[in-house]
This record gives structure tokens, sequence and C-alpha cells, in this order.
């Protein structure tokens, strides 16, 4: 290992230590293991495309990442202008592996940090992941400000295997997470009312951009939800006084039109005569390059809006719970597919308690994030059948979903006070 890797090592366990220090004793035993667990994640993920599949974009976006470090070792100007607004007109654009342009912007992402690392695919990784673990530990304590759930968001966010792993090393998912739940974190202290420093407003942006630029569906999904949500609370609750959280429910989907409209106008394949065509375009891309037994089927698919529909609860269904057992057909699917009945146990374990699950005053939250699960959900499983590539796009709405299945659950419960009993 190089002076420079081990430089970079270094300084990322100083800051990870320097945060860790200003943390109660109790976040302390969680932060130590889950920052553990997610730069191994990235590692791992790095020794899965080395060893087990034979194709994968994360040793494509470092290559791209070291064409474009190169570059800025030679021309640092020129390097600057690509980062900013370089597109395909660049005579470094047809130099690259990958030409689509979030991929080119994640190969402008990876190029940092390969002039950071002199290149080390490995330190890259780790550099990336503790980028993505910081967001997710600012949504964790975030989240933990609310009653009850503070076990569950752990859980949920930091320990849930295929998240973790997924959103961590040298792929989209890392970064995109990074800025969803950047943002997420943000909306809910927007939602308790507390105020926002100078740095959580500077990085606002960044986070929407970033989001915007690497996984665009995540954030047309999540924008309107986080805008009818803080218009609903903070505008009209105060000023309409609803008594039955069910009318406030109503009203939340009655403003969820307007910006969900908005949304339809701000990318090309939002656009409703071209969204069910984009669906469909893809489904077919996917279910040509994919056996039938490792993809969800939807025999006579077509695009309009009472074929998207038909489909729509297989679609949720699978997103959510599929690959079973009985479908899986090696060892990745078979890890996979055991997750899914674990997360299917919980989900009956608490679906009779959903009423009861949190605190009148923060049910809207529970509709909300229901909401942005249930659309993303339905949108990636049927626009992405492949059970593989579902695994690791789910991430979207992945952890969301496994902590409010978790929230006053029984199940868990009862491994909590196991637990607790374990430790003494």
């Amino acid at each position: 290992m190089t002076v420079v890797a081990v430089a970079n090592i270094v300084a990322i366990l100083s800051v990870a230590f320097i945060l860790w220090k200003r943390e109660e004793s109790f976040w302390r035993n969680i932060y130590g293991p889950a920052l553990a667990l997610k730069l191994f994640c990235g590692i791992a993920l790095g020794l899965l495309y080395t060893y087990y599949y034979t194709v994968g974009d994360t040793f494509t976006y470092h290559k791209d990442g070291i064409a474009l470090a190169n570059m800025a070792r030679h021309n640092v100007q020129d390097y600057l202008q690509f980062l900013w607004n370089g597109n395909d007109t660049h005579i470094i654009w047809k130099n690259l592996y990958l030409q689509e342009p979030r991929a080119v912007f994640m190969s402008k992402i990876t190029s940092i940090f390969c002039l950071l690392s002199h290149d080390n695919y490995w330190v890259v990784s780790i550099h990336l992941s503790f980028i993505a673990f910081l967001s997710t530990w600012f949504l964790v304590k975030q989240l933990s400000r609310i009653d009850a759930i503070a076990g569950p968001a752990i859980v949920a966010f930091l320990f849930f295997p295929s998240a973790v792993f997924w959103s961590s090393g040298v792929i989209k998912e890392s970064i995109a997470m990074a800025s969803l739940y950047y943002l997420a974190a943000v909306f809910l202290k927007a939602w308790m009312q507390q105020p926002l420093r100078i740095i959580h407003w500077l990085l606002l942006p960044v986070a929407l951009w970033l989001l915007w630029a690497l996984k665009y569906y995540y954030l047309a999904v999540l924008l309107p939800v986080v805008v009818t949500t803080l218009v609903v609370k903070l505008v009209l609750v105060p000023r309409i006084p609803f008594r039955h959280w069910a009318a406030i429910g109503l009203l939340w989907f009655m403003v969820f039109a307007v910006p969900l409209f908005v949304a339809t106008t701000v990318h090309p394949n939002f656009y409703p005569e071209r969204f069910m065509g984009v669906i469909v375009e893809n489904y077919k891309a996917f279910a040509a390059a994919s056996p039938p037994e490792d993809r969800i089927v939807y025999e006579h698919l077509q695009p309009r809006i009472q074929s998207i529909a038909l489909y729509a609860p297989k679609a949720l269904v699978s997103g959510l719970f599929r690959p079973f057992i009985g479908e899986a057909h090696n060892a990745m699917q078979m890890l996979v597919a055991l997750e899914n009945l674990v997360v299917l146990a919980l989900f009956i374990a608490t679906i009779t308690r959903l009423r009861n699950a949190v605190a009148p005053g923060y049910r809207l939250l529970v509709v909300s994030a229901s909401v942005y699960i249930v659309m993303l959900c339905i949108f990636l499983a049927l626009s992405t059948p492949n059970f593989g590539t579902l695994s690791r796009y789910k991430v979207g709405f992945q952890s969301f979903f496994v902590l409010l299945i978790l929230i006053n659950n029984p199940l868990f419960t009862r491994l909590q006070t196991f637990a607790q009993r374990s430790l003494r």
C-alpha cells in the first residue's frame, strides 16, 4: 500500500474519530460498528465484481475517473471546465468507456477522489463509502428525535444488509443515497421546525444537484412528497383545525396533485405521453436480456394507464418481497431471498399494528413515507424487472420500508428485549 493510500485512510479515520468523540456514549457504541460495516461493504462490492460478476460499472467508473484525473494532471483548467459543463462535444468524452451522461457524471466524481488517492480504487471506495455513511448517520440521528424509532432507524439504515451494501463503494447509489438521505434529514428538521445551520443551506442545493444528476427519478418522487407534507404540516393544518388524522391525510392527497403535476414537466421521460412508454421500453430491454426465472414477468404490459394500473399490485409485491426462496437460482439470489423472507415476516407481524405504530402527530409522516415507497417501488419494479438489478435499485426506498415495518413490531421488540438482556 502506497504512502498516499495510507495518508488517505489516516485522514478519513481521523475525521471519523473526531466525529465519534462528539457523540454520547450510546451513539458511540453504534458509530464504530456501523462505520466499519459501511467501509467493509464498499470493499466487498469491489471484490464481488472482481471474483463473482463478469460485468459491472464500478471498475469502469474508476477507469474513466483515472482518465479524467490524468487530464487534470496535464491541464487543470480544461479539467475544471469539463467537470462543470463538459458534454459529448469535448474530446475526452469519446475516450471514456461509459458515455451515458449520468455515468460520465459519476466518473467526474470518481476522478476527484482518484486525484486524492493516486488512482487507488480501494481508497476511492472508502472515500465514497464514508461520505455515504456520514449522510446516513445524519438521517438516523434526526429520526431518533421521534419517539420510539431510534432502534428501528438504526437497523433500517445502518445495518440492514442489502441497503448498506448497495449504497457503498464506487457506484452511483453511494452518492445518490448520500444525497437522498441528506435531503430526508433536512426535511425532518423542517418538519420539526428546527433551525437549519448555514452548512445545511449550503449543502442543500449540492444534494439536489447530485441526486438529480445521478438518479433523477428518485428525486422526482421525493420532492412532490416532501413539498406536499411541509405545505400541509406548516401552512394548512395550523389554519384549518382538522381534528381527525384521516381528514389531514385526505387533504395531503389533494395537495399532492399539484407538485406531482409539476414533476411531470421537469424531465422529458416524465411527460405523461412519454412516461408509460419509458416504463414499457425499459421492461422490454430487461426482459430481452434476462431469463424468465430471473425477472418479474408482465406478460402483456402496454404503455397505457389501464395496463400499468393492472400490473401495479404485482410490481409492488415483487419490488418489496421478491425473489422468494423458491425463485432463487444462485448464491446471490438466495441471500436476497432470505432477506426478503425476513422482511415479509416483519411486514406480516406489524400489519395489524400500523394504526398504533406511531403517535398521532407523526402519522402524516407515515402517509408521506408510504406514498414515496409505493410510487418508487412500482416504478422501479415495472421498468427494472431483473431481480439482480432491482435489488440494487430498490435501495432508494428499501430502508424507509424496513423502518416502517420495524416500528412497534412485536418480533423486533422481542429481539430488542433479548439483546438488552444479553448485554447486561
